[in-house]
């Protein structure tokens, strides 16, 4: 039986019909993430209504199990729907998101906010459950937190984003114990300016996919993320399409495999024909951390126009160094201590281009990985 909720068009046949990703040649498309895991706890195995947890954050959005409520600052209008930018036959994962959605929710920022508008999605009971949320933005500057929590179960979140000549910042951190998906996908138009920063520790695993298209002439993103796949299992993809003319991009991702963790990126480029003077750049890091351990880091750039600024691409995988290593520990430091501090200045570094949300996103590193280590 099909859960009660929207009628999204996606029934058991068309389901069936329906694949995780499509395999070929292109170390892309190669499989990192442990789709069996998602098939054994589906909408069609788990029940796809759960109640509310506890949250210790203080959010605008909290979507909570089943349950969802609202504080929303003046200059933020709520309605139900999506932004359309996303849809069940585009995959297996989506066919499942939206066959156990009950409700989706807009939001349209209409003025600047002074403080960061606080999304949480969260899961803490064995079942499948849905969030969906939409957010538009014009002329507007903005900072935006989105916690991305699964404790138990398999939890998926969709977040569309529609942004033209606005000024964000979007920090969003992803802390799993359990199965989680998540996709972000945003149309940035004219004028757009996006700096993003993401922070995922792994569950059991966790499918993280930010896919960004620079629609309008002179967009801008600049897309950093740090994936820490610590006795946990982490497939982070980036996808930034560039259409506009006099557009720019920069991916950049640092991530951490340790103690029999995955951590792995995958992140594409392509710049089009209309994107004439136009700029990209894809840099893509793993570290192992130590032996048994897994990092993985395809980043792949395709540009289609001669008329381009800049176009570039570099990959790295090594070992942590351990020159380093016994020069901290000869300082004193134990070997967890060393690792955490190693850790703590990449994601310092990393989130540097933040202004607003600089400081939430370093203290969201600290905390994590006092955590993890």
């Amino acid at each position: 039986m099909r859960p009660k909720g929207l009628s999204n068009g996606i029934t058991l046949e068309k389901l069936q019909k329906l694949e995780y990703q499509k395999y070929g040649d292109s170390p892309t498309i190669k499989g990192y993430t442990k789709w069996k895991l998602f098939e054994e706890n589906s909408p069609l195995r788990l029940p796809t209504e759960a109640k509310a947890g506890e949250v210790k954050i203080k959010a605008h959005v909290l979507l909570s199990g089943s349950e969802a409520s609202f504080n929303l600052p003046a200059g933020v209008e709520l309605t139900e729907g999506t932004l359309g930018l996303s849809s069940p036959e585009e995959s297996r994962i989506l066919g499942f998101h939206f066959y156990a959605l009950k409700k989706s929710y807009r939001l349209r920022i209409t003025e600047d906010l002074p403080e960061p508008l606080v999304i949480v999605s969260h899961l803490s009971k064995k079942a499948f459950i849905s969030h969906h949320i939409s957010i538009e933005a014009e002329g507007v500057k903005v900072p935006i937190i989105i916690y991305d929590l699964s404790e138990e179960g398999t939890k998926s979140l969709v977040v569309e984003l529609k942004a033209r000549n606005a000024d964000l910042e979007i920090l969003t951190v992803g802390r799993h114990s359990s199965l989680s998906h998540y996709l972000l996908r945003a149309s940035l138009g004219e004028k757009a300016r996006v700096n993003v920063f993401t922070l995922i520790k792994g569950g059991l695993m966790s499918h993280h996919r930010e896919d960004y298209s620079l629609e309008g002439r002179e967009s801008e993103l600049i897309l950093r993320g740090m994936p820490l796949g610590i006795s946990s299992a982490v497939d982070y993809l980036t996808n930034v399409l560039q259409y506009g003319e006099k557009s720019r991009s920069e991916t950049r991702v640092h991530g951490f495999s340790y103690q029999k963790g995955w951590a792995v990126h995958r992140g594409v480029a392509k710049v089009f024909e209309s994107a004439r003077d136009s700029s990209s750049r894809v840099i893509s890091h793993m570290t192992i951390m130590d032996e048994g351990s897994l990092g993985v880091s395809v980043p792949m750039l395709e540009v289609d126009t001669s008329e381009i600024e800049e176009a570039s691409h570099s990959a790295a995988v090594h070992q942590f160094d351990e020159d380093a290593l016994f020069y901290l520990r000869s300082r004193g430091l134990e070997r967890e201590e060393a690792l955490s501090l190693f850790i703590h200045g990449i994601g310092e570094a990393l989130s540097s281009h933040l202004e607003r949300l600089r400081g939430k996103a370093r203290g969201n590193i600290a905390e994590l990985i006092e955590g993890l280590l």
